[in-house]
């Protein structure tokens, strides 16, 4: 009787492994990434407005310039890219990976499963 092969040599562990780092990554910077986007996507607004010309800027009296109809900006937790699909995917590739792996490890050592 042969023993089975290192659950190392199984793909599924592998494919299991990488996603779940990466879910790991996103929920240990405590939003980190959801602030970085939000000033991303802020710069990129303003370039748009100015690029438009849909700012007006104008002087009061005093010579203090007033910026009118400015657009609404993302700010960080009201981001135009969402983070939570990333995490979701990523969480469904871990434990679809995960459920695979147990399911040929269960193959291997059950009776009909050796050939």
């Amino acid at each position: 009787m042969t023993s089975p092969p290192p659950i190392t040599d199984s793909p599924w562990l592998w494919f299991a492994i990488f996603p779940a780092v990466g879910l790991v990554a996103i929920l240990a910077t405590g939003g980190k990434f959801g602030d970085r986007q939000a000033n991303i996507e802020r710069q990129g607004q303003a370039r748009t407005a100015v690029a438009e010309g849909s700012l007006e800027i104008d002087e009061d009296a005093g010579g203090q310039k007033i910026v009118k109809r400015v657009p609404h900006y993302s700010q960080p937790g009201d981001t135009q890219v969402k983070l939570w699909p990333l995490a979701v995917t990523l969480a469904v590739i871990t434990l679809g990976s995960l459920g695979m792996l147990v399911r040929e490890r269960w193959r291997m050592h059950s009776p009909e499963g050796r050939g």
